[in-house]
Parts: C-alpha cells; sequence; structure tokens
C-alpha cells in the first residue's frame, strides 16, 4: 500500500507499505478519508512529541477490508470511524477514570502508523461504527469533535453565558456549535478572515470581530456588560491567550484549548487575574466523548457541510506540509481515491 511517512522532522515521503498479517484483536481499513491537523504540522516541524518513522495523520474513518479472528462486532465493508487514542487501562491514571493522562498512551498517526495511507491497521477497540447513509468524509470530524467535547465539559457554558471564542478554524468552528447547543446568549468569533466569520455566523455566531480590531475588548465589553462570561482561546499563540484574559469578566472562565509550540510561553498581569478572580483551564485529548462525537454529527447536531474543505491525494498532502496553508481552508482532508 502507498502512505505518507514521518521519516524524520521535516522529512515526509510516500513509501510502498506491506500490509503485515492481522492479530486476532485487529482489523484492516480502506481508509476513504484523513482530516490533516494542527498537530500533524507541530508533529513534522519537531513542535510536538512523535515517533519516527510513523505513518502520520490521526482523523481518519474508512472501510473495514479485514478482521482478525477474534473481532465478532464488525464484518467486512461496515463503515467505521476511528479514535486513535488507544489507553492502557490499568495505570494508575485509567484506574482514576482520567484516561486522556494514561501513562502509557499512544496514538495512531503519532505513535503508531496512522490515517494518512492506503490502508491502516486498527485495533477493535479504537474502532466505531458508523450508519452507512452517513457520508465518510464527514466522519473523519468525529475525532476533533471528541476533543472540543472535552473541553467543552471543562469550560461548562450555561444557559445565556456569553462567550468569545478565539480562532475560525476547524476548532473555533465546532466550539461555535457546541456552546450555541449549550445555550450562551452571546456567542463571539474573533477571527481576521472573512469567509471563516461567514461560516461563524451560519454556524450560530451572533457577532463576528477581527482580532485587530481598534478598541476590539471596548467593544466586547459594552456588548456583554463588562466582557464575557467564558473565552475558549483555539489558537495556540500568546496573543490569542492574553486577547482572552483581557476579554474576560470578573469570575470570568478560560479554556486554553490551542496547541502552541513547545516551549511557548505566556505573560499575564497578575494583579488584574487576581480582581477578576479567573478560573484557567486546558483540554487534553478526548476521554469519554468519541461516542457522543459520533451521535452529534450523524444526528446533524454538529454541521461540518459549511466548512471549506480542501481534498487532495497522498501528493498534495505532501506537498502541503512544504508548501504551506492557505488561511481561507478550514480543513484540508486527504480522499483515497
Amino acid at each position: 500500500m502507498q502512505s505518507l511517512q514521518l521519516k524524520a522532522i521535516q522529512q515526509l515521503e510516500i513509501i510502498d507499505y506491506p500490509v503485515r498479517k492481522l492479530n486476532s484483536d485487529e482489523m484492516l481499513i480502506n481508509i476513504s478519508a484523513a482530516g490533516i491537523c494542527g498537530t500533524d504540522f507541530h508533529l513534522f516541524a519537531g513542535d510536538a512529541k512523535v515517533d519516527l518513522p510513523v505513518i502520520i495523520g490521526h482523523e481518519f474513518c474508512g472501510i473495514v477490508s479485514d478482521i482478525g479472528s477474534a473481532v465478532k462486532d464488525y464484518s467486512i465493508n461496515d463503515h467505521v470511524v476511528v479514535d486513535p487514542n488507544i489507553y492502557c487501562g490499568k495505570c494508575f491514571y485509567c484506574r482514576s477514570g482520567k484516561i486522556n493522562f494514561c501513562k502509557k498512551l499512544s496514538a495512531l498517526g503519532v505513535n503508531i502508523d496512522g490515517g494518512l495511507a492506503e490502508y491502516c491497521i486498527v485495533p477493535l477497540s479504537q474502532a466505531y461504527n458508523l450508519p452507512e447513509s452517513f457520508p465518510l468524509p464527514y466522519a473523519s470530524f468525529a475525532e476533533p469533535l471528541s476533543c472540543c467535547l472535552h473541553g467543552a465539559d471543562i469550560i461548562n457554558i450555561e444557559p445565556g453565558e456569553s462567550v468569545a471564542v478565539i480562532g475560525g478554524g476547524t476548532i473555533g468552528l465546532l466550539m461555535v456549535q457546541l456552546v450555541k447547543l449549550a445555550g450562551a446568549s452571546f456567542v463571539i468569533l474573533i477571527e481576521p478572515i472573512d469567509n471563516k466569520k461567514k461560516i461563524g455566523l451560519d454556524l450560530g455566531a451572533t457577532h463576528t470581530f477581527n482580532p485587530t480590531e481598534d478598541k476590539l475588548t471596548e467593544q466586547i465589553s459594552e456588548l456583554t456588560h463588562g466582557g464575557v462570561d467564558a473565552v475558549i482561546e483555539c489558537v495556540g499563540n500568546y496573543l490569542a491567550v492574553n486577547l482572552a484574559f483581557e476579554l474576560t469578566k470578573r469570575g470570568g472562565r478560560i479554556l486554553i484549548f490551542g496547541l502552541s509550540p513547545k516551549n511557548s510561553k505566556v505573560e499575564f498581569n497578575l494583579q488584574e487575574a487576581f480582581y477578576k478572580e479567573l478560573t484557567i483551564n486546558t483540554s487534553l485529548l478526548n476521554p469519554f466523548t468519541f461516542q457522543k462525537a459520533i451521535n452529534l454529527l450523524v444526528s446533524n447536531q454538529i454541521n461540518v457541510e459549511k466548512f471549506l474543505t480542501k481534498k487532495m491525494n497522498l501528493s498534495e498532502t505532501k506537498n502541503l506540509f512544504y508548501s504551506g496553508r492557505d488561511n481561507n481552508v478550514i480543513k484540508y482532508q486527504f480522499v483515497n481515491q
């Protein structure tokens, strides 16, 4: 099979890769679609942990092509989507219900060969069934949505609250929809790209702002009677985090969700944070949220059809990492022809 392997930092190659014999509790999936995530770019750049060499791609779905002898609940030709995060179930954190902190955590596309390939071998535990009528390219959004759901659980938006979402990429637009579903009265998307702002409005944002606007903090403070109740930062840089501190009202909450490069730091005014009595959280992975993500997608409670998605073959996907991203594209997606 052909696959896109990260052989070394900033070195991607399309390789012919033999498919080994399945273990009894594994299945072979013919990949239909795999999303390209910001994390993949961090892996490529050496800004996130990765075991090399590895076939990258952790947001993927496809059709079951073969099954191991112990696989009973899946059949060949089933449509499935894959949770890439594999937890040991035995360490202190797993036994405490905090599986996202698993001491032996591994992930398809990071430590184990993943979905930027024609086929991928997947442990039975990581596959989730899909209705055959549901478009497979949409199913690849289950992984990022499941991570957003964990973040949404942490920030705990209540009906009537005001929320600012910083960043209108895939994560930001998923968050806009989740906070709207939670009953937020003001859903403010802060994003510089006009077409992303328009899509945000279509998906439930009540207001949009450009982060470079004059008196941005004052405008939002006036709109929300002193600042928003909660800010969800979906960019992963210090400017976005600093803006989150500025926008939040007294007693407010901040969720730092965006993955930043290694060694990134942020400074904030400790006295200002003291007087605001802020709650600051981060969010890691997707503990027990993957099936919920599938349910929301399949029931059309979360809309990904409006996302500006560019579909690519393996060669085009490889070139993307060297040529850079178009800021107007919301999601790049490898589609196996």
